[in-house]
């Protein structure tokens, strides 16, 4: 009995360090191209994303939920900016070394990493 307690322990622990893992690849600085990383223009911001907040075009988000299906990172963001505080649906789905971003339910297209 005592191995199946430990056993049950080990997949649970793997089982919850899978969103955490995922959402450390996606952390950074994420922009349609080079220039945009620099942040110049406000339609050109970078996307920012932490393991707790994701900031982009004027909205400051904290994470309120967030999950993972497949590759994808679902996360629903409690955001304020110049319109206001509102609830922000953002997914992330990496792909090829790209990000596809769908931000408030409105896809936003493929982002590159900043370095």
């Amino acid at each position: 009995m005592t191995c199946l307690k430990a056993a049950v322990l080990a997949a649970l622990a793997v089982a919850f360090c899978v969103p955490a893992h995922a959402a450390e690849k996606l952390t950074g600085r994420w922009a349609a191209d080079k220039a945009a990383c620099d942040g110049g223009f406000f339609a050109a911001t970078p996307l920012v994303v932490t393991s707790y907040a994701v900031r982009w075009q004027g909205d400051s988000c904290r994470i309120g939920r967030m999950y993972k299906a497949g590759e994808a990172v679902y996360i629903q963001a409690l955001c304020w900016g110049a319109d206001g505080e509102r609830s922000v649906p953002v997914s992330l789905h990496p792909r090829a070394g790209k990000l596809a971003l769908t931000w408030d339910r409105t896809p936003r297209g493929e982002l590159q990493r900043c370095h």
